[in-house]
């Protein structure tokens, strides 16, 4: 592929083309746009716009939605150009949800709660939350049924909810609350997605089981969080979890505590990012493991030599490299964030593409770490990229986590996080197919998830034939 867009990092997009000489892309039906393949072939019409320019214009019903293919101008966006845009009509339709908490707030107001959030997620106190991470961790898995179908998204997202109640709010819910939170959680981050793409508010309105469903799961979700909330609430405050630094925030003009409203958005917004990345990445990595016995024999001996049991500590992640590349490569190829926006609200220009105050910009992680002239054969799972360092590694072709001022504050809890989970799993199991079948993508929700044939392990004993691939 010869494929050259003259886009050079730091380009200043000097040319000047109107936004009608962008070119489209294909597929476009009157009236609805280009909604059909986005909803039925996401990633595939994503991937393939790239061949079109570095700016590509899609219309999703009336509205246009300018495109962008090149990692480097994704990254001027969210960290040079951050302060000329907002959040797009996507994350307009998140607001009903999550409110004005730290995902979907703006300038500086945004700015005041992340710098507020930040001293949770400091190098310091994840060196503490990693005791709870792999105790945590060392719990669920060993409770894991041998030679039993499991359905690992479903105990990814089970563990990493406990973790992330524990370690960052200190509580730990019963079955039935926890229940709730992981059956309305998909219902919630799908609902939110099908509404960016109504060509009207009016159908939110409509008694329609979908709106039924999602109304129903945001009200649950919301009073879960009012029950955690009030339980940190009764506590003496003594302890220095997120919960806490958020309810003994005051506003520095008046001096009142943060709106019970505000609390819930920001426990709201945490609860939902903190456990459907780190789950959904987790369970990818499953899967790829489970494609190549040989790749997990070969990770399940580093664990076990830097910790036999493979529960790790703090001074244990940079031992774990092999483990680590096997990350960066599941979040590479299954970034779960498929689908992010921003509206421009000042004038802005990109490949000397032209972009006035209110333009809808839409760009793809996903999309952007499956270039196959910046990641040679992008689609196959190889760990062994990471170990050779090519211009992949750069913070401004890999994004996995964003970039910028709305880069997500946890990242280091995540990686920390599913370092421990993977080791944990690693060090007791194998991981094979339960059934044959080829395992797809599902881009109906907010992230990427894996859709196909369960799991099945086996004590690290056994050795798991490699399955056949469809």
């Amino acid at each position: 592929m010869t494929r050259d867009h003259g886009v050079a990092d730091g380009e200043a997009a000097g040319g000047e083309t109107a936004s009608g000489e962008v070119p489209c892309a294909a597929g476009r039906l009157p009236g609805i746009g280009h909604l059909i393949p986005l909803m039925t072939r996401p990633m595939p019409f994503l991937q393939s716009l790239a061949d079109l320019g570095p700016v590509v214009r899609i219309q999703l019903w009336r509205r246009p939605v300018h495109v962008l293919t090149a990692p480097e101008l994704v990254h001027r966006l969210l960290v040079q150009d951050a302060a000329k845009t907002e959040k797009g009509f996507v994350f307009d339709k998140a607001r009903g949800l999550l409110g004005n908490g730290l995902f979907i707030s703006e300038g500086a107001f945004h700015l005041r709660q992340r710098r507020l959030l930040q001293p949770a997620f400091h190098r310091d106190s994840i060196r503490t939350y990693t005791a709870v991470m792999a105790r945590q961790a060392a719990r669920a898995v060993s409770r894991w049924e041998p030679e039993s179908p499991l359905t690992i998204s479903e105990r990814m997202h089970e563990l990493t909810l406990d973790v992330l109640l524990e370690a960052l709010f200190a509580t730990r819910l019963g079955a039935g609350h926890k229940a709730r939170i992981h059956q309305a959680v998909p219902v919630v981050l799908t609902g939110f997605i099908q509404r960016a793409l109504y060509p009207s508010p009016l159908l939110e309105k409509l008694p329609v089981p979908a709106n039924r469903r999602f109304d129903a799961a945001v009200e649950d979700l919301r009073a879960v969080v009012d029950d955690i909330v009030a339980q940190a609430d009764r506590r003496d405050g003594s302890d220095s979890t997120l919960l806490s630094l958020l309810l003994a925030a005051r506003d520095e003009q008046t001096g009142r505590p943060m709106a019970p409203l505000q609390v819930r958005d920001e426990v709201v917004s945490l609860l939902l990012a903190g456990t459907e990345t780190a789950a959904t990445a987790l369970s990818w990595l499953c899967y790829e493991l489970a494609c190549d016995p040989d790749l997990q024999d070969e990770l399940g001996e580093e664990v076990r030599a830097v910790a036999s049991d493979g529960t790790v500590g703090w001074s244990d992640l940079p031992r774990l490299e092999r483990t680590g590349h096997a990350l960066s490569e599941t979040l590479r190829l299954h970034t779960p964030n498929w689908i992010l926006m921003r509206r421009a609200v000042a004038p802005l220009q990109y490949a000397g593409t032209r972009l006035a105050p209110g333009s809808e910009i839409l760009f793809s992680l996903t999309a952007l770490h499956r270039d196959p002239l910046r990641y040679p054969d992008p689609h196959r799972f190889d760990p062994g990229r990471w170990r050779r360092r090519g211009d992949h590694a750069s913070r401004k072709l890999f994004m996995p986590f964003a970039a910028g001022p709305h880069k997500c504050v946890g990242e280091t809890f995540a990686w920390t996080e599913m370092l421990i989970i993977a080791a944990a799993v690693l060090a007791r199991w194998r991981i094979g197919l339960a059934t044959p079948g080829r395992v797809h993508e599902t881009a109906t929700s907010a992230t990427l998830r894996p859709r196909g044939p369960q799991l099945r392990i086996h004590r690290r004993a056994g050795r798991v034939p490699a399955p056949e691939r469809t």
